[in-house]
């Protein structure tokens, strides 16, 4: 499980596409995978390079989804692709041609969402994210939200907790979240979806359940070098575009890629 972008990854990539039929699917996170982080979300769009490399693969016909821990539209306006999104961990499902499946809350999942929200009232707005299944808080540049945050965390857990919501740390934030709303279970959907080899990229611990499921079922390949994941191989950061690249070479070295044209 090297950190490396280079032969042995080419050969997982070319392995899985030629081991199976039907379309080849690669799925990836957003935030810290295709774009940087960044301290106001709004600004987190993917360097002009990696942008390349995914139009490449879409004309080399290759399929493409994102699954992502934001909203979905959120996600489509700032990647400006024409690719699926499912938001807020496989809750939201945005086709490519921009039509949005978001299933209602039931009331006491309503209430226990705008009871964690009030208790997270006297943090800056800015620094509450509040979603359709979840509301989190992010302190990535905000060391002072961080900073109260630790005086009172263990009240909001229990608040959570007595609510039946699910506590959640991730790369520069907590959230909390309806239980049972995974990657894990976006991906099981998928892959029930999806007849064709899937790979899957993602940086965050909340990654770390896609790629379990896919265990023995696809490709997980974590970005970054977190020392503990259930993902079967890693890139650094600075590899993504270089495994887009080799991607959509595997597309047309096996023909996957000319199924979907």
């Amino acid at each position: 499980m090297d950190l490396t972008c280079g032969r042995p990854l080419a050969d997982a990539v070319e392995q899985l596409l030629s081991g199976a039929g039907g379309d080849p699917l690669l799925v990836s996170d957003y935030d810290g995978t295709l774009a940087p982080f960044r301290k106001e979300r709004d600004e987190a769009v993917p360097p002009p390079s990696v942008r390349r490399a995914l139009e490449a693969i879409l004309e080399a016909g290759g399929d493409l989804l994102i699954l992502s821990g934001r909203r979905a539209e959120e996600v489509a306006s700032l990647l400006g692709l024409p690719v699926e999104i499912r938001g807020c961990h496989g809750w939201e499902r945005l086709t490519a041609e921009g039509v949005l499946n978001s299933p209602s809350l039931r009331d006491w999942e309503s209430h226990a969402l705008e009871s964690l929200a009030s208790e997270l009232s006297g943090f800056p707005p800015p620094a509450v994210e509040r979603k359709p299944i979840s509301v989190a808080l992010h302190w990535r540049g905000r060391d002072s939200v961080k900073e109260s945050y630790d005086v009172v965390s263990d009240r909001l857990v229990r608040a959570a907790r007595q609510a039946g919501l699910e506590v959640l740390p991730f790369n520069g934030g907590v959230e909390y979240r309806l239980p049972g709303c995974t990657k894990g279970r976006a991906m099981e959907r998928i892959l029930e979806e999806r007849g064709g080899p899937v790979c899957y990229l993602g940086d965050d611990v909340t990654d770390e359940d896609a790629f379990r499921v896919l265990r023995g079922r696809g490709l997980g390949i974590l970005v970054g070098d977190r020392a503990r994941t259930e993902a079967e191989l890693r890139i650094s950061p600075g590899c993504t575009e270089a495994f887009l690249g080799l991607w959509r070479e595997a597309l047309t070295k096996t023909g996957a890629g000319g199924r979907r044209r």
